[in-house]
């Protein structure tokens, strides 16, 4: 197919799911800073307080308060929208001024301008307490499923498959073919990128190889709030039908995350335990888990080293004050 990178001008509907933090509007001058233009901006708000958003025309506030999740609030700003494509954006994330024109014209190069299965990404620059990572570490395999790029671990180090709904480009018609899971309440955006890969095996993804994206770790997202309990059902439902090697790598290595920030060796112990007894994990999952495990097993030692001390010193002051 013949490339179009000049011709293309495709327009393009933005949607921003929101409970009404403050990054809110920063994220929306973001979109509106855009070198290619958006048509519009649907700001899904599931909250009843006011919030400041810019006074540009193409921004539209809608209300939804039925408080179910972030695919429902998506979900209602998709069928509004009137764009060719469809880009994500969560309320405390930015885009860089570029990031939709590289898309597109990476869509273009790609010769995909006429198809409606595929789904475009950038790298995300990852925003914590104490400095930012450049996320993935290691650019898309296209010569892989989607669903082996997200789940498989090829390094010991955090941030291997990360693809969050901010960086998301893609044709209108998608999620109206594969819907967003509305009634999902953690990993929205894996879900749907997963079911993508398992009902559309002609899906193409591309990955633009620059952070394009700045993504916040350092607030209260929904995935500082997800149990290990929630954690291990999620898994056992949504990567039934994966490799053995994918669901290994995940449970060694996205599920111990869980366990080791529950902070039990029980519950790290379970989950190696049932990692190698539903999949293969390859060496890098088993080098991640390893490391979890030992510093959980560090943090473990050293609480209950302090629990002792503690209680003796609250002995000591409770004798003098007698």
């Amino acid at each position: 197919m013949p490339t179009r990178s000049a011709t293309w001008r495709p327009t393009v509907s933005v949607v921003i799911p929101s409970v009404g933090k403050p990054g809110l509007r920063r994220a929306i001058e973001s979109v509106l800073a855009q070198t290619h233009p958006v048509t519009e901006v649907h700001v899904v708000l599931n909250s009843e307080t006011d919030v400041d958003i810019p006074g540009d025309p193409r921004v539209h506030l809608i209300r939804y308060l039925e408080r179910r999740n972030g695919n429902a609030a998506r979900m209602a700003g998709v069928r509004r929208c009137i764009g060719d494509l469809v880009a994500f954006l969560d309320d405390d994330d930015l885009w860089h001024p570029t990031k939709i024109e590289r898309q597109v014209q990476d869509i273009a190069d790609a010769g995909l301008a006429e198809s409606s299965t595929w789904i475009s990404s950038t790298k995300v620059v990852v925003e914590f307490e104490h400095g930012s990572e450049t996320w993935p570490r290691a650019p898309y395999d296209p010569s892989c499923s989607l669903e082996n790029n997200l789940l498989r671990r090829h390094r010991v180090q955090r941030g291997q498959a990360f693809l969050p709904s901010s960086t998301l480009l893609f044709p209108r018609s998608l999620p109206m073919t594969v819907p967003l899971d509305e009634e999902l309440s953690l990993h929205q955006d894996l879900t749907w990128l997963l079911q993508l890969s398992r009902s559309l095996p002609d899906l193409v993804v591309r990955q633009v190889d620059e952070a394009l994206t700045k993504y916040d770790a350092v607030g209260d997202g929904i995935s500082r709030s997800i149990s290990l309990a929630r954690e291990l059902t999620w898994a056992r439902e949504y990567l039934s039908s994966a490799t053995p090697r994918d669901r290994g790598d995940y449970y060694l290595g996205s599920v111990m995350t869980y366990a080791r920030r529950q902070g039990t060796v029980g519950g790290m112990v379970g989950v190696l335990s049932e990692g190698l007894r539903v999949g293969r994990p390859g060496a890098a999952a088993v080098g991640y888990a390893a490391g979890a495990m030992a510093a959980g097993l560090v943090k473990a030692v050293a609480a209950s080293v302090r629990q002792p001390r503690q209680r003796s010193t609250e002995a000591d002051a409770g004798a003098e004050a007698s």
